[in-house]
């Protein structure tokens, strides 16, 4: 009788942020990716004097597991038997789960119904284990200082040699192994940005699709999920791979605006690329412009199987260099979720809303660790009961969202901060004297009104007519030509206009997220922009 088998690396994060070291980081995401894939098994299988057919034994890889199928029950307690002993000398760290059922042919059972059924019982495993920690220590140990634990000193004489994974770079650059490599500057910024993508709605994807061939052959059924699985993690590849080709095109540029890059390093690396999970780390300045590139990439592709097009949700953890790498991917991952319920609630009416759109969210960590997003943004409260942040922002959206949300956009936010960054030509009388750039306001008038911010709105309204500062809040919100706000500047003009505004019954700041950003943001527009 035919057997499922389902394997599973649990706790994925915290093996691969263990070290902090991005090469470990790097070297840990691949070893996992490793341990389930189907080479790994052929080789296991012939050291064990096993068979193993990929295209006999695989249904499919993706959501994080790997599916297979055997011709019998000792067959698949065999191959199981072979894969855990080798994962756990290997990988000893690596918390590995493999569960297997027996296909059921009634006349109730179809394919989904089968590999449901593996999925809950892989659930009901995991939740009756032992325990999810083991001995770290016994305080006599020499310490491995990247890995905050005993240093290993097993070794393994037969061990598997891993297939090493092809990492795209662009041509003429190579991937940076240590975070400072990423062109960090202690002059201008010692920042680094995590970066944490999923897309939207992709469980309810793959419901749909099994939905719409539960009548079909065993055999037909699992090649149409294995052929989606393997579309998703094509494309979420080509996406990654065309947001890397952007940003090489613009490297001049960023070494002129002050990424101290080295000679060929580039300034993004890759931590997680499997399916719909997607984290690389970049330099601080560049980082949510780089998701919001990876963003507009994907959305442009289509799945060749549901032939539906892709959305997806950022979070990015902005973070001292010496920040807990553990703790930043942990941020980024709240920052994710929190853009994906801020896009499913712009229509309450609508369950697919979530679906309908792309959404990003940030965070500036200066050095306090807290575990929990809502705290954070309690910081933000002002005096008068506002808040100061306006994030979560719309990348892009179906019509009718981005109709609703005519503030949230991150286009307008890029407008703003792009704007108080920017320098004017002033030319003097003289026309044979250089023109000479100024600053469109001083960063200490706008560092100054960032202080006024968190006293409230009307302390800001003072403050800004006091300074002859336009209100450029809804000049950049409405999307009006960037020439016209910048002639406007210091005139006064437009200080009947408010400088926060009322969502869902909380007034949200118009200014802050772009003063946060003034020296955290690099503007990515393309080559020759």
């Amino acid at each position: 009788m035919r057997q499922l088998m389902i394997l599973e690396v649990s706790q994925k994060q915290a093996y691969i942020f263990e070290s902090t070291r991005l090469s470990d980081n790097v070297e840990r995401s691949e070893e996992i990716c490793w341990v389930t894939d189907p080479d790994y098994f052929k080789a296991v299988a012939k050291q064990s004097g096993l068979e193993f057919d990929k295209e006999k034994n695989l249904v499919y890889s993706g959501g994080g597991h790997t599916v297979l199928e055997f011709e019998d029950r000792e067959s698949a307690k065999k191959f199981a038997y072979a894969v855990s002993s080798r994962v756990r000398r290997e990988f000893p760290e690596l918390e590995y789960f493999i569960k297997i059922t027996e296909y059921k042919n009634g006349p109730d059972d179809n394919p989904g119904s089968n590999l449901f059924e593996l999925s809950k019982q892989l659930e009901k495993k995991k939740s009756v284990r032992a325990a999810s920690f083991h001995q770290g220590t016994f305080g006599v140990e020499e310490n491995e200082t990247n890995l905050r634990r005993p240093k290993p000193d097993v070794p393994v004489p037969d061990r598997i040699a891993r297939k090493k994974e092809n990492e795209y770079v662009p041509a003429g650059y190579v991937m940076p192994k240590k975070l400072e490599d990423l062109g960090v500057s202690k002059d201008d910024s010692s920042f680094i940005a995590v970066v944490h993508i999923d897309g939207n709605g992709m469980g309810k994807r793959v419901q749909n699709l099994r939905s719409s061939i539960e009548k079909a052959e065993w055999n037909e059924y699992k090649k149409t999920l294995k052929n989606f699985s393997d579309t998703i993690d094509s494309d979420f590849k080509t996406a990654f791979r065309g947001m890397l080709d952007e940003i090489a095109d613009q490297i001049g540029d960023l070494k002129d605006k002050g990424l101290k890059l080295e000679e060929h390093v580039f300034p993004v690396r890759k931590l997680i690329l499997a399916g719909d999970d997607v984290c690389f780390v970049t330099e601080g300045r560049i980082g949510l412009e780089a998701a919001r590139i990876f963003i507009e990439k994907l959305s442009e592709l289509e799945n060749a199987v549901d032939h539906r097009k892709y959305t997806a949700c950022a979070g990015v953890a902005i973070v001292h260099q010496k920040y807990p790498f553990y703790k930043a991917y942990e941020l980024s991952e709240m920052l994710c979720s929190n853009s994906k319920r801020f896009l499913a609630a712009l229509d309450p009416s609508d369950e697919n809303a979530g679906t309908k759109g792309c959404a990003i969210d940030w965070h500036i960590e200066f050095g306090e660790i807290i575990d929990d997003l809502s705290d954070m943004r309690q910081k933000y409260a002002t005096s008068d009961g506002g808040t100061l942040e306006l994030r979560p922002y719309l990348i892009r959206a179906d019509k009718d969202l981005w109709d609703k949300e005519k503030l949230r956009r991150y286009s307008a936010f890029k407008r703003l901060v792009t704007l108080l960054q920017n320098k004017q030509e002033t030319f003097a009388e003289d026309k044979k004297e250089e023109s000479r750039k100024q600053e469109i306001y001083a960063r200490g008038k706008i560092k100054e009104l960032r202080g006024v911010l968190k006293e409230g709105e009307k302390a800001t309204e003072y403050y800004m007519q006091s300074s002859l500062m336009d209100p450029l809040d809804l000049d950049v919100f409405e999307d009006r030509d960037q020439k016209k706000q910048l002639d406007s500047i210091g005139t006064g003009r437009g200080l009947e206009r408010r400088t926060f505004q009322e969502i869902n019954g909380k007034k949200h700041s118009l200014y802050f997220d772009a003063i946060e950003m003034l020296d955290t943001f690099i503007s990515l527009d393309g080559k020759g922009a």
